[in-house]
């Protein structure tokens, strides 16, 4: 990413949705399964019920989410189907989201499979936020053998939009001086809200694009849809979009403090110091909550991005900087 286009925007959003999940965790899970047409969902044995998810190979004969089981056998007769594992998806999901938040001050997770990252404030951090999506999304596929697409902007709904822009595995950046190139060429259809109902009554009026839509008069919007939602649907086709990244950690679970120093830190007496000042803070907070713990954890990271964990749980809880 230039230089001038992290300047000129005041939010830096990330979002990223990781591809065909369940069918991916699948994979990831059984190496049998990686290099065949893979359909998960309903009974394959009677072969009722939807597609839940299906592999890329699997896609490329037509197979699609929710259709059913019957009508993918029929589209990709060498696929392979099996029930789907939630507790692997769950599992699978925990470890993502928990990649996700070691780089995000705030971190928006949308559902089992995607999230929105707030990286605003972290380009002297980061640097380049197109090496950073490349450098996270790698890390996924390194550690969990899971893809995703990456979409970066100054909004939550062209972020998402460019996450959406290139599957598998795609990295893209949609601001809003790019809007016209990326977005308005595309069926109004594709643009997030419009749902079969919307878009029928768009192409009605002669609307069929996004950027027609973007060009039509409100009033005219209005008769057709509703105030509100031709409100919507018209900022969100010209790109326009201030909802905030709502954090959806769970605080509760675990209280913490760390730092990002300006400099490496490589003498003993240096590490032992800033340490104990992150073990104080850390106390601090504690207490305020009225919260005490177990189980206490350090993570280093160096200046390549590699990091190492490490925990110890002790005999009984506490809020003590002496003890932690």
């Amino acid at each position: 990413m230039k230089e001038a286009m992290k300047r000129k925007y005041d939010r830096q959003i990330m979002h990223i949705d990781m591809n065909s999940f369940y069918a991916s965790c699948e994979q990831a899970a059984n190496p049998e399964l990686r290099n065949v047409p893979l359909i998960v969902g309903g009974d394959p044995k009677r072969r009722s019920g939807i597609v839940l998810a299906a592999s890329y190979d699997a896609k490329r004969f037509g197979v699609r989410t929710t259709m059913t089981l019957n009508e993918a056998a029929r589209l990709c007769p060498g696929a392979v189907f099996i029930k789907p594992n939630h507790e692997l998806y769950e599992e699978m999901s925990e470890q993502v989201m928990r990649i996700f938040a070691e780089y995000a001050p705030v971190m928006e997770q949308l559902s089992i499979d995607e999230a929105f990252l707030d990286m605003t404030g972290t380009e002297q951090l980061y640097g380049d936020f197109m090496k950073l999506a490349k450098h996270i999304q790698d890390r996924i596929m390194e550690e969990l053998l899971l893809p995703c697409s990456v979409g970066i902007s100054s909004n939550k709904l062209l972020a998402k939009m460019a996450s959406d822009y290139k599957k598998p595995m795609g990295i893209t950046t949609i601001y809003p001086d790019e809007i016209e190139e990326k977005i308005w060429p595309l069926k109004v259809s594709e643009l997030f809200g419009v749902g079969k109902k919307t878009a029928a009554k768009l192409n009605q009026l002669g609307i069929r694009t996004i950027g027609e839509l973007a060009r039509t008069d409100i009033n005219v919007l209005c008769g057709l849809l509703g105030e509100s939602t031709a409100l919507m649907l018209h900022n969100y086709a010209n790109g326009i979009d201030s909802s905030p990244v709502v954090s959806t950690r769970d605080e509760a679970k675990s209280v913490g403090h760390e730092m990002t120093f300006p400099e490496d830190l490589s003498r003993t007496e240096d590490i032992l110091r800033e340490l104990l000042a992150l073990v104080d803070k850390t106390a601090y907070r504690l207490r305020q909550k009225k919260l005490k713990g177990r189980t206490i954890s350090i993570k280093i990271k160096f200046n390549d991005f590699t990091q190492i964990t490490r925990a110890h749980t002790i005999n009984e809880v506490t809020d003590s900087a002496d003890s932690i």
